[in-house]
C-alpha cells in the first residue's frame, strides 16, 4: 500500500537528534516569514511559522473583496456592499479562507527552503491571527528517511516454480467434470462409504442444540434438513460417515463423536457431540465420460485434446504469475536485509490498523470466533506490526529507486489504476474519481503505480535460482 502524500512532496531529510534552528525566509528581496525548525525522532520535523502583517493584510483584503463581489445583502444590488459591512459579517469565514489560503502556501515555502522533502503534513495544530493580522503557525511534518541506497541491480534469489504436470490437468478437469455427473437412487442395500447420503440431521451437545453452543457454526455443522451428504471420512466432524453406514432408507440412528482439539469450532473441541440423523435416500455418483462431448459441454467449440490444453495452458500462466509474485517478495525480503532507516511511527500505526482488520476480516471469514481471535491478540498484533513495519520501510525503498531511475506514472497508468479500483468497488468511475480528488487517493494511486514500476524494474535484472535441494539426513 502506497502512503498517503495530500499533495505533498514525498521525499525528506532525516536527522537523528533534535535539533532547533531558527531562519529567516525572504524572496524577491522582502521579508516573508520567519520559521523555527525543531527535528524530532521518527522522521517528525515541527515548523513554527510567524507570517508578517503586510503579507496577512494582503491576503484578507483579496479574499474580503472575493466575499464582497458575490455576497447579496438586503438593500444593496449584489456586489455593491460595503466593503466595511462586508468584514464585519464575514469575519469568521474570510478568518478561515485566509488560514487555509497560507498555511498550505506557508509549510510549502518552508520545507523548500529549508530542504525538507516532506512526505507528509502530520499535523497542523495552531493557526493563530493576531489583532495586527500577522499569523503564527504551528506544524508538524513527516520527512522520508534517509539511507543509502543498496544494490539494487544486482540481486541474487532462490525462488522455486512448481512445473505443471498431467496430474494437475487431469484434476482440474476431473473438476469440471463434476457438476456433469449423474446420480443414481440405490434402493437394494445398506448405505456405504462413496455413497451420496440424503439425510435429515440435527446436532446437540450436552442437550443444547449446537446452535446455542456455537452459534456462529456453518448449518452443515449445526443439522439440515433433506441434506446431500458424501460418505467421506472427511465429511463434517470427523467419523460422521462412519457412524451411518449401514443405515437403511428410512432408518433412525443417534450417534455421538468426540470433536477432536484440532477442529475449528474452538466451542466444540474436545467436545462429544450427538446427532439424530434420518437416512431418506442413497444416490450413487456416476462421472460424465471424458470425451468431445463432455469437452463441448464445459467449453463450447472445444475438443477433449484442445480442453486439456487450455486447461494447461491456464495453469501455467497461473504458475508464472505466482512465480513472479515469489519472485518480487524474495526481492523485497532481500533489499530490506541490506539496509535500515528509523521510520514514520504514525505512519507504520496507521499501516498496522489496516493490517489488523484485514486479519480479523479474513479470520472470521473462515469461521474462527471472536474469543479465540482475542487469546491470540499480541501474537497478531505482533505480527502485524512487523509487516507494518517492513511494508512502510518496503515503499520508502521503493519510492527512492523511482526518484533515482526517474520512474514516472503516465496519466494513463493513473485512469486504468482508477477503472480497477471501480470494477473491483462496483462503483460509478467519474464517483469514485471524484473521492479519491477530495481524500487525496490520487497521490497515493500514483504513489503506488511508482512503486509498482520500480519493483518491476528490479525484478527485469534479479537473478534467480533455484533453492538448493535439502541434504539427505
Amino acid at each position: 500500500m502506497g502512503f498517503d502524500g495530500e499533495g505533498m512532496l514525498r521525499k525528506c531529510i532525516f536527522f537523528h537528534t533534535s535539533v532547533a534552528a531558527l531562519a529567516r525566509i525572504c524572496f524577491a528581496g522582502w521579508l516573508i516569514m520567519n520559521v523555527a525548525l525543531d527535528y524530532q525522532k521518527n522522521c517528525v520535523v515541527t515548523l513554527e511559522i510567524d507570517l508578517p502583517s503586510d503579507r496577512v493584510s494582503k491576503e484578507w483584503n483579496t479574499i474580503s473583496k472575493e466575499f464582497q463581489k458575490q455576497a447579496r445583502m438586503p438593500g444593496y444590488r449584489p456586489g455593491k456592499a460595503p466593503a466595511s459591512l462586508i468584514a464585519t459579517r464575514y469575519a469568521k469565514d474570510i478568518e478561515e479562507e485566509v488560514k487555509t489560503k497560507l498555511v498550505g502556501e506557508a509549510i510549502r515555502e518552508a520545507v523548500k527552503t529549508h530542504n525538507i522533502k516532506i512526505h507528509a503534513v502530520e499535523d497542523v495544530e495552531k493557526v493563530e491571527i493576531a489583532a495586527d493580522k500577522s499569523m503564527k503557525i504551528l506544524a508538524k511534518v513527516i520527512q522520508t528517511p534517509e539511507f543509502e541506497l543498496p544494490d539494487y541491480k544486482n540481486i541474487t534469489v532462490e525462488v522455486a516454480k512448481k512445473p505443471v504436470t498431467d496430474e494437475d490437468v487431469e484434476a482440474f478437469l476431473e473438476y469440471l467434470r463434476d457438476p456433469h455427473s449423474k446420480f443414481e437412487p440405490i434402493t437394494d442395500r445398506p448405505l456405504a462409504m462413496g455413497d451420496y447420503a440424503v439425510v435429515t440431521y440435527e446436532g446437540t451437545v450436552d442437550g443444547e442444540p449446537i446452535s446455542a453452543i456455537a452459534p456462529k457454526a456453518p448449518n452443515q455443522i449445526q443439522g439440515r434438513r433433506n441434506a446431500w451428504v458424501l460418505m467421506d471420512a472427511g465429511t463434517l466432524i470427523p467419523g460422521f460417515a462412519n457412524a451411518i453406514e449401514g443405515l437403511e432408507i428410512g432408518q433412525d440412528r443417534t450417534i455421538t463423536l468426540d470433536v477432536p482439539e484440532s477442529f475449528p469450532l474452538e466451542e466444540l473441541r474436545n467436545r462429544k457431540v450427538t446427532y439424530a440423523v434420518t437416512l431418506h435416500s442413497i444416490n450413487t455418483r456416476t462421472p460424465a465420460p471424458l470425451d468431445d462431448e463432455l469437452a463441448a459441454k464445459i467449453e463450447p467449440g472445444l475438443t477433449l485434446a484442445e480442453l486439456r490444453q487450455k486447461i494447461r495452458e491456464r495453469h501455467e500462466k497461473s504458475a508464472e504469475h505466482q512465480f513472479e509474485m515469489a519472485k518480487k517478495n524474495a526481492l523485497v525480503a532481500k533489499l530490506l536485509g541490506l539496509f535500515t532507516c528509523e521510520l514514520p511511527e504514525r505512519l507504520v500505526e496507521s499501516e498496522t490498523s489496516y493490517i489488523l482488520k484485514d486479519i480479523v476480516s479474513e479470520s472470521q471469514s473462515r469461521g474462527i470466533s471472536d474469543d479465540e481471535i482475542k487469546a491470540h491478540t499480541a501474537e497478531i498484533i505482533n505480527n502485524a506490526s512487523q509487516t507494518a513495519s517492513d511494508r512502510v520501510r518496503s515503499n520508502f525503498l521503493l519510492t527512492r529507486i523511482a526518484d533515482a531511475e526517474k520512474i514516472e506514472e503516465s496519466d494513463a497508468e493513473v485512469y486504468q489504476a482508477i477503472l480497477q479500483v471501480a470494477q473491483r468497488e462496483q462503483m460509478p468511475v467519474k464517483k469514485l474519481a471524484g473521492e479519491l480528488a477530495r481524500s487525496g487517493g490520487i497521490n497515493r494511486l500514483r504513489d503506488q503505480i511508482r512503486i509498482t514500476k520500480a519493483l518491476d524494474l528490479i525484478a527485469s535484472s534479479a537473478t534467480v535460482v533455484e533453492p538448493a535441494a535439502p541434504q539427505a539426513a
